[in-house]
C-alpha cells in the first residue's frame, strides 16, 4: 500500500491497518497494490495474471477539444468491447484525473508454458529492450489492457506485479488537488461495480502468441 505520507510503498496485514493509514494520510493519495508481496518460490513464478488494470487518463485526450467527453466515448467504446469479447463486467472508478477500469480474469501462469517462454523471444526480453525485467504474465496485462481498448492505451502506464496500484473509494487524487481542483473534483468515486464474475480468458492467449511475434 502507499498513502501521500507513507513515503513509498508499506506493507498491510488488515483492513483495519488500511484505514488507519488513510486517516493517517488524510486520505489524500491511497492505494492497494492489486498484486501480493510473494510473487516467487525458488525463484519459480507462482502469481497469475489475474487483475487487468487499465488506465484511462485525461492524457489520452490532450489535442481534443472537449477532453472529458471524448475519454467518457473512449470509456463507453472500451466497457461495450469487454463485455462482447469476454463478457466481462469491471470496476470502473473515476481516479481525479480519469478512469481506472479493474478486471479480475482467470488465466494461467503464462511464464510456465513453453510456447511464451522469455527463451523463445529472447530479443523482447534482453537488457536495454522493451521488456527487460518482466515477466511475460506481466507482458500479458499490458497486451490485454491494449487489446480491450481497440489500441486505445496510454503506453507509459506499464503496469507489472509491483505497480499495479489499486485507488480507495473516497480517497483523494493529489495531483488533482495540487492543480487546484476542488475535493470533490478530485475525490475517487465509483462509476460501475464489478459483478463478481471471474472471466476466463485464456481464449486471449493465441492472440498474445500472435502479438508477441509482431513486437
Amino acid at each position: 500500500m502507499m498513502t501521500f505520507s507513507s513515503n513509498g510503498l508499506i506493507s498491510i496485514n488488515s483492513k483495519e491497518e488500511i484505514l488507519q493509514r488513510c486517516r493517517e494520510a488524510d486520505y489524500k493519495e491511497c492505494l492497494i497494490n492489486g498484486y501480493p508481496e510473494i510473487l516467487e518460490n525458488n525463484g519459480i513464478l507462482i502469481q497469475s495474471p489475474n487483475l487487468i488494470l487499465i488506465d484511462m487518463d485525461l492524457s489520452l485526450c490532450t489535442n481534443c477539444l472537449y477532453p472529458i467527453r471524448k475519454l467518457d466515448y473512449l470509456l463507453k467504446q472500451t466497457l461495450r468491447r469487454i463485455k462482447e469479447d469476454i463478457d466481462g463486467q469491471p470496476t470502473v472508478l473515476w481516479t481525479g484525473n480519469g478512469y481506472h477500469i479493474y478486471l479480475p480474469v482467470q488465466i494461467p501462469i503464462l511464464d510456465n508454458e513453453f510456447e511464451l517462454s522469455k527463451e523463445r523471444f529472447q530479443n523482447l526480453f534482453s537488457l536495454n529492450n522493451w521488456y527487460y525485467g518482466y515477466y511475460v504474465s506481466e507482458v500479458f496485462m499490458q497486451f490485454a489492457g491494449r487489446y480491450l481498448t481497440g489500441e486505445k492505451y496510454d503506453l507509459l502506464h506499464r503496469h507489472g506485479y509491483t505497480n499495479c496500484k489499486v485507488r480507495i473509494p473516497d480517497t483523494y487524487n493529489i495531483d488533482s488537488l495540487h492543480k487546484g481542483l476542488s475535493l470533490e473534483k478530485s475525490r475517487v468515486k465509483i462509476i460501475q461495480e464489478w459483478d463478481e464474475s471471474i472471466i476466463d480468458i485464456k481464449p486471449l492467449i493465441p492472440e498474445f502468441k500472435v502479438w508477441l511475434n509482431q513486437q
